[in-house]
């Protein structure tokens, strides 16, 4: 199991210099609204690839009036302590962030941690999950499959390019056949891998999560369907090869490509005969969570890694039930947890073990 030992945030939104411990299983930061709660979440998903769970420019992330931001934490994994250092370079004008680990940049390094120890990250904007644009639950299922499957996040930027090539050159009326062909076989292949990666992943997780429902006495049973007017499961690579040459002219008009699974969503019901986005905010929210934290079992028990798990603003909207329901989960799991909340008393069904720190302005 991976963890972090502690952080320090040094020019950090409105961290100054900011020192703070953790236990290697659950954490919670409470206080009002505005005193830095989601900032030191956000500092601990910027020790791993990419620009953290709020997705911000670095430069914005930088205290006011400095030049950098730095943050350095402390990684243990069994009996080897790991020095991880995130910081932000102003390259002519452009910030970008550099992470080490002992003082060594090289992807080698980090992959030797984070393959074992994936980010889930859920925010409040994410209890919209339901009622939000296909896109957003793309994204959601999109992320899920990331932390079991390292490699699918290129598989889907190599998707995307291939798709961006093939709209560049039918808007230049540049048709090279032969190029074009080819992308649209790549196309293809890469398109059957994700629908089918994303299917499984969907299958897996539901399946947990209505184990979690029934073990818990909840009243729902949830199911997920498809929403896509080109692709089924029998499709062949063949076929999409075609449907994507006859769409050439369309797509030359409209700009982008109109199939494949960038254009695709996925319904969630419940019990056979209602959608999951007419329950309450309450319900909806205890499902979502779940989902994350079916996601946590898979990920333990069948990938053998432990991922780290980022919780904002957790129990807002959650009734006693729903909230004594999730904090009880969360405490059967051996992995390091972090939540965050506007007061302590909300926390109340955790045990002694949870690391609790008031954070103040």
């Amino acid at each position: 199991m991976g963890y972090f030992n502690s952080i320090d945030l040094i020019n950090f939104r409105n961290f100054k210099d900011y020192s703070i411990s953790f236990s290697k299983n659950c954490n919670v930061f409470y206080g009002k609204n505005g005193s830095g709660k989601t900032n030191i979440l956000e500092g601990i998903s910027l020790l791993t690839k990419g620009r953290g769970l709020r997705k911000d420019k670095f430069k914005n992330i930088v205290k006011k009036n400095c030049e950098k931001f730095i943050i350095k934490a402390d990684f243990q994994s069994e009996e080897i302590i790991y020095n991880l250092i995130a910081e932000t370079e102003n390259i002519n004008n452009r910030f970008k962030k550099k992470l080490t680990v002992n003082n060594d940049k090289s992807s080698d390094s980090l992959e030797l941690i984070y393959d074992k120890t994936p980010f889930l990250y859920f925010l409040p904007e994410t209890e919209r999950l339901f009622q939000s644009s296909p896109s957003i639950r793309r994204n959601l299922i999109d992320q899920f499959i990331y932390t079991s499957q390292n490699k699918y996040n290129k598989l889907v930027n190599r998707y995307n390019k291939f798709i961006q090539e093939r709209s560049k050159i039918l808007i230049n009326k540049n048709n090279d056949e032969s190029w074009l062909n080819q992308l649209e076989k790549s196309i293809s292949l890469d398109a059957l891998k994700i629908y089918s990666l994303r299917e499984n992943q969907l299958n897996v997780l539901i399946n947990i999560l209505n184990i979690y429902l029934k073990d818990f006495d909840l009243p729902f049973k949830i199911d997920t369907k498809l929403i896509d007017k080109f692709y089924n499961n029998n499709f062949k690579n063949e076929e999409y090869e075609n449907t994507l040459k006859s769409n050439r002219k369309i797509d030359s008009l409209v700009g982008g490509c109109a199939i494949g699974p960038h254009k695709s969503d996925y319904i969630f019901s419940v019990n056979e005969n209602s959608l999951v986005s007419q329950l309450s905010t309450g319900q909806q929210k205890t499902i979502i969570l779940l989902m994350y934290l079916s996601q946590c079992k898979y990920l333990s028990e069948v990938k053998f890694k432990q991922p780290i798990l980022l919780l904002d603003e957790v129990c807002s909207h959650l009734d006693d039930i729903n909230r004594n329901v999730l904090l009880t989960l969360i405490e059967t799991f051996k992995l390091q947890i972090f939540m965050t909340g506007t007061s302590e008393n909300l926390f109340s069904f955790l045990s002694t073990n949870a690391n609790f720190c008031n954070i103040t302005d």
